[in-house]
């Protein structure tokens, strides 16, 4: 026989297991109270976020020291960059487009951005897109200037590249402030757009590949600070509107919207008559191995933040 104490300890012991169920399904069926709650504990937030900054800090840290601070490298990533040419109008096409990066023109789309997230009712989200798009503008700059120091008698360093860095921060911050209910649509424009800046920056012979690999790793460290940043302060502030939850891509289809906006960026550099410089083995190793470098960078760093994304902001 089960007495009322012992019934009572049953009781208390699943009530956190059913509304936890009972959290999850009304996640992707109903509108979210507008009383904001802690999403998950604090270790499953801050250690993806903890640990996307050690592997990006690393990441940089090892491209400088193979890449600009040794002769060999620093030859094949110079010669990585050149191996990949086209006609005239490739170049044209591109420059383009990479020209209109401005200090006008990023902080106008960065605060348009920010714009969304206060309109979403999300002012940390807003807070923390803002300093995505300015850290990682502000430190590759730092990191480029100052901290990563070429060899004597080498080209001066170009480690990160700045306009790889404002393509990937903004396309970024664009995933990040739009719904997550959109990253199915949304996940591979913004890659797309990150992939342009990154590999055009390559084949337009304004970057190396290894410049663009390190202005991935920035953006990627501080869309995690970001998002840290929106889960403090939205979590204080409360007031989340409204709105309907998805269910969550899976790992595997957020790395294949990733890939539909890389290849199609691929196809369009093709159209444009992306080519070998010369059709020498050395050159076509190199000059696909540099385009390959930078999809699979792009590839990780887009899934990953639209990962974290999803845990964090959902």
């Amino acid at each position: 026989m089960i007495g009322l104490t012992d019934l009572g300890k049953l009781v208390h012991s699943l009530v956190p297991a059913v509304a936890l169920i009972i959290d999850n399904v009304s996640a992707s069926t109903v509108k979210r109270p507008l009383q904001r709650q802690e999403r998950g504990g604090q270790g499953s937030v801050w250690g993806p976020i903890a640990g996307t900054l050690t592997v990006a800090v690393g990441v940089v840290a090892v491209l400088a020291l193979v890449l600009v601070r040794t002769r060999t490298g620093s030859r094949y990533d110079h010669d990585a960059e050149w191996a990949l040419g086209g006609p005239p109008w490739l170049f044209v096409n591109i420059e383009a487009r990479l020209q209109q990066v401005s200090v006008t023109a990023v902080g106008t789309v960065g605060l348009l951005l920010a714009g969304v997230a206060v309109l979403r009712r999300r002012v940390g989200l807003a807070v923390g897109i803002l300093v995505l798009v300015g850290g990682a503008t502000v430190s590759t700059q730092v990191l480029k200037k100052y901290v990563i120091q070429a060899l004597p008698g080498n080209l001066p360093n170009s480690m990160p590249s700045g306009h790889a860095t404002v393509g990937i921060s903004l396309s970024l911050a664009a995933l990040l402030a739009l719904p997550v209910a959109w990253q199915r649509f949304v996940l591979p424009v913004c890659a797309a757009i990150g992939f342009f800046f990154g590999a055009g920056t390559v084949i337009g012979h304004w970057h190396h590949p290894g410049d663009v690999l390190a202005a991935l790793a920035v953006c990627v460290a501080w869309a995690a600070v970001a998002l840290g940043v929106a889960h403090v302060l939205d979590n204080r502030i409360g007031g989340d509107p409204p709105q309907l939850t998805p269910a969550a891509l899976s790992p595997a289809a957020a790395r294949w919207l990733t890939l539909v906006g890389i290849a199609l960026v691929c196809l369009l550099f093709l159209a444009w008559g992306a080519q070998p410089s010369r059709y020498v083995l050395r050159d076509i190793t190199l000059g696909i191995g540099a385009v390959l470098a930078v999809a699979v960078g792009s590839l990780l760093v887009y899934a990953r933040v639209a990962r974290l994304a999803q845990r964090i902001l959902r």
